[in-house]
């Protein structure tokens, strides 16, 4: 930890970097940082780059140059895998950070890694860095850290969340979040994605032994005027619930890399082995990968009811 904090105060440019197609605590971990280290270093040239979309609350991402990266210590943020990073430009850094708590080893080079497997979310990890560096954690440091704790913890619900989880976001709470204001800014929405909701709902499939799946191609998309992210990672847990549905699966058609995007969710039941055999990863009962075509989809369909098959037959351990 001091090794890293030595290596922020000795470098001029700090570049922060997260997964390509960015969640909420991707984003909520990059900017959660990125404002901490604007306040603390005043003087440095903190930039915040990557692609975006429809979840980014907070600011235009900035524009950096491969010549950028050449001069700059880059921290990597929610991930260790170099599939998940758009472009190689943090090849050419002074010096690469990794900061996640994914169950992936890193294949990305390193001169220093923070990977704590058993925090709720990124952004959890950051709060705590932030903490032992002695940093001050501005309001909106604060905010972005608690968006991505809420949503990799699925409001608190999820099996990741713990006493640590709760005491940190107290503790953001007490830097001035506003959990109201942040709850309305995540879970309310329009009428339109109301019927989406319903539409990509009325047509789940299931498999022999209740592994619910969708596979979504570009007429749903085009036909409901919804991108990519907001289908694949937006509505997987629409699936979600249901006391006879233990696994489920959302498959979307990327056309941008003519790719199947897959997410992977469970409960109670570790299914990341199935991601890791398609070349993803994640969480135990969370995670994905990209396949070719819809028939590789099918392979994945059939490993996960094997596994659901196991839970009706009692051979499967649940991972809590």
């Amino acid at each position: 930890m001091n090794e890293i904090r030595k290596l922020i105060q000795k470098t001029k440019k700090i570049i922060l970097l997260r997964h390509k197609d960015p969640d909420w605590d991707a984003y909520g971990s990059q900017f959660g940082m990125y404002y901490a280290l604007k306040e603390a270093f005043p003087q440095k040239v903190i930039l915040a780059a990557g692609d975006t979309n429809s979840l980014n609350c907070f600011q235009p991402m900035d524009l950096v140059s491969r010549e950028d990266y050449r001069e700059a210590l880059v921290l990597i943020m929610d991930t260790v895998a170099k599939s998940m990073i758009l472009g190689d430009d943090y090849e050419e850094a002074k010096a690469v950070v990794l900061i996640d708590h994914h169950l992936n080893e890193p294949d990305i080079r390193f001169d220093g890694k923070v990977i704590d497997r058993s925090a709720s979310s990124c952004s959890e990890i950051v709060f705590r860095l932030l903490n032992e560096w002695k940093l001050p954690i501005p309001v909106a440091s604060a905010r972005a850290l608690m968006i991505g704790i809420v949503s990799d913890t699925g409001r608190f619900l999820y099996s990741g969340t713990n006493a640590r989880t709760f005491a940190y976001a107290g503790e953001l709470m007490k830097l001035g979040v506003n959990l109201p204001e942040i709850y309305e800014m995540m879970y309310t929405e329009s009428l339109n994605m109301k019927k989406v909701k319903a539409a990509f709902f009325h047509s789940v499939h299931y498999t022999a032994h209740q592994v619910a799946y969708r596979k979504n191609d570009i007429d749903f998309m085009r036909e409901h005027q919804v991108d990519v992210q907001t289908v694949s990672r937006g509505l997987v847990n629409q699936m979600a619930g249901a006391k006879e549905v233990r696994i489920w699966a959302n498959f979307t058609f990327d056309e941008r890399i003519n790719k199947i995007l897959c997410e992977l969710r469970a409960r109670n039941v570790s299914i990341v082995e199935v991601a890791r055999k398609y070349g993803g990863g994640g969480h135990a009962q969370a995670c994905g990968c990209t396949v070719e075509s819809w028939e590789e989809t099918d392979r994945i369909l059939a490993d996960l009811d094997q596994i659901a098959e196991g839970l009706v037959h009692g051979q499967t351990t649940d991972s809590r």
